[in-house]
């Protein structure tokens, strides 16, 4: 029995060092299938193109006066010279003691009809602290010019002096300065530049300031150009190429991981990681940024410093997909400010007719920091269809009008060139129209080509064109 039980012991023993054996040999040759923890990357967007302020803020156009009511016009990036010649000398344009300058309706009657000039016309009311990145202006400003949206030289002959109208059509404001420009280099640089442009109709909208002399109040004339003659533009069709989600995600989120994707019931796509939101509205390559959240700043920034704030954050998310310019700075007294860029073709702006807006950037933000942001999703890529469009005459234009019964001529207070913008699948139309604009704040679209010479005109065109008289944009 003694035996039988140390013979057992020892089986035992042997088992036990073999199975130690054979599970130190399991745990020696395993090789676990780790998980690695990455560390999160923080991927900086990265722009289309950036732009600086001094690129996206430019005049309009440039208006040349004759005298005896006669004027030229010249746009910003249509490839004339001219153009490019006295924006360069602008540069070195500075104006001194700039004071209120109300005028009456003989001055205004010789500086529209007689004086011979140069108006730099921008498209809205442009602060002054950024009209400073254009020009110097030195000395004190007095608080109530705020913005501009012309520079008006003319020159005072019985004086032999050259002055400068700062105006500003929104709070029917005048102030004067002294210039630089001298009466040759007006008269002998400037004004020659101007001969070979397209003759412009001058058109006059009376009203009055909202200052009180004398218990009277003062006239203002709100001013606009027409052109005397049927214009040449090309009507396009260009490709596109849409943003894509990675790109979004990209741009506007630190950590892609953290995106959610929800589809509302209307298809609408919302991505947010909890904190900031884009929304997609369906069928559309359009979006609406959203970061709420929001630090109390200590500094209040100037409208210069707002405008710039608003630059860089499109620089650093998604970037200018195509050429845009400043467009205007709305303040608000709560606090909140609304920054708009339009989008150009040459030296035409876009208007978007329909739910695809292709024309702005549309920024608000509250002392700097955007809060949002609303912005197509479109990058024109190349033309791919071409060919001339000639638009209506001023004269032809307000005819047209009174024949159709659009818009009562008498109200309009501004007509403007433009893009109409229309989004089809797979590409992008533009079709050269007017935009008119009338006293009750409403702007009519009008894409019927000139019937005069020249002017484009077919069945399928009066078919299209029909419909689109005057259409309306809010």
């Amino acid at each position: 029995m003694s035996n039988w039980l140390e013979t057992s012991k020892t089986l035992l023993l042997s088992l036990l060092i073999l199975l130690s054996f054979f599970l130190t040999s399991i745990l020696w040759s395993y090789q676990p299938q780790f998980q690695f923890i990455e560390q999160v990357e923080y991927v900086e967007s990265k722009p289309v193109q950036t732009r600086q302020l001094e690129e996206l803020v430019t005049p309009e156009s440039i208006i040349f006066h004759y005298g005896e009511d006669r004027h030229t016009r010249i746009y910003a990036n249509s490839g004339y010279g001219q153009f490019r010649n006295i924006q360069e000398d602008m540069e070195k344009w500075y104006f001194n003691n700039l004071t209120y300058y109300p005028l009456t309706e003989e001055k205004w009657t010789a500086l529209t009809r007689d004086y011979k000039g140069l108006e730099i016309q921008f498209r809205d009311e442009v602060p002054l602290s950024v009209i400073n990145q254009l020009f110097m202006i030195n000395g004190e400003v007095n608080e109530q010019l705020k913005a501009i949206d012309r520079v008006w030289l003319y020159y005072q002959e019985d004086e032999n002096i050259v002055y400068a109208l700062f105006m500003s059509k929104q709070d029917k404001l005048i102030y004067r300065a002294r210039t630089v420009v001298s009466p040759k280099e007006l008269l002998e640089t400037y004004l020659p530049l101007g001969n070979p442009m397209p003759e412009q109709i001058m058109k006059i909208v009376k009203t009055t300031t909202d200052v009180n002399v004398s218990y009277l109040r003062l006239p203002y004339w709100q001013i606009y150009y027409l052109p005397k003659n049927p214009w040449k533009m090309q009507k396009y069709l260009y490709n596109y190429l849409p943003v894509t989600e990675d790109q979004l995600m990209d741009a506007y989120f630190l950590d892609r991981n953290l995106v959610r994707r929800i589809v509302e019931r209307d298809k609408t796509v919302i991505f947010t990681d909890g904190s900031r939101s884009i929304q997609l509205q369906p069928d559309t390559q359009y979006i609406t940024y959203t970061d709420p959240a929001f630090q109390q700043g200590t500094k209040e920034l100037t409208s210069e410093e707002k405008v710039r704030e608003a630059i860089s954050f499109v620089n650093k998310h998604l970037g200018w997909t195509d050429i845009f310019h400043f467009e205007s700075i709305v303040e608000n007294e709560s606090g909140t400010d609304v920054i708009t860029f339009r989008q150009f073709v040459g030296p035409y702006p876009l208007i978007s007719q329909t739910a695809q807006k292709l024309d702005t950037i549309r920024i608000v933000a509250e002392q700097g920091q955007v809060v949002s942001i609303n912005r197509s999703l479109i990058d024109l890529d190349k033309y791919i269809d071409n060919r001339e469009w000639t638009v209506m005459s001023g004269p032809e234009l307000f005819e047209h009008l009174r024949n159709n019964r659009i818009v009562d001529t008498n109200q309009v207070q501004n007509a403007y060139l433009a893009y109409a913008v229309q989004v089809h699948q797979g590409y992008v139309e533009l079709t050269p129209a007017w935009v008119v604009e009338t006293l009750d704040q409403k702007s009519h679209v009008i894409t019927m080509p000139s019937l005069q010479k020249g002017g484009e005109w077919s069945g399928l065109e009066q078919n299209k064109n029909n419909s689109n008289l005057g259409v309306s944009v809010p």
